[in-house]
């Protein structure tokens, strides 16, 4: 997925991320450049330092793998609500 917002990766962001996973079950990762995350854990995702324009690889395993994605993907998409 492509960070799309001005401001990328950031606390805010990641606890929007961390926020939207937490009822899910299943793991969700999330890879940039040599460093792969916990996305629900904000620290983790924080650690990242994704700026704007950053492509992140998913990886999602667990029942509501498929479903955390398509959720993940609509967050991307409108920007963390940022923009």
């Amino acid at each position: 997925m492509t960070v799309a917002n001005q401001a990328g990766i950031h606390l805010r962001v990641a606890s929007k991320i961390v926020k939207l996973l937490a009822d899910f079950d299943c793991v969700v990762e999330i890879a940039f450049n040599g460093r792969t995350a916990d996305a629900k854990s904000i620290m983790s995702v924080t650690q990242l330092m994704a700026p704007a324009g950053s492509v992140l690889r998913l990886h999602a395993s667990g029942p509501d793998a498929a479903k955390a994605i398509f959720e993940l993907d609509k967050l991307f998409r409108a920007k963390f609500g940022e923009e």
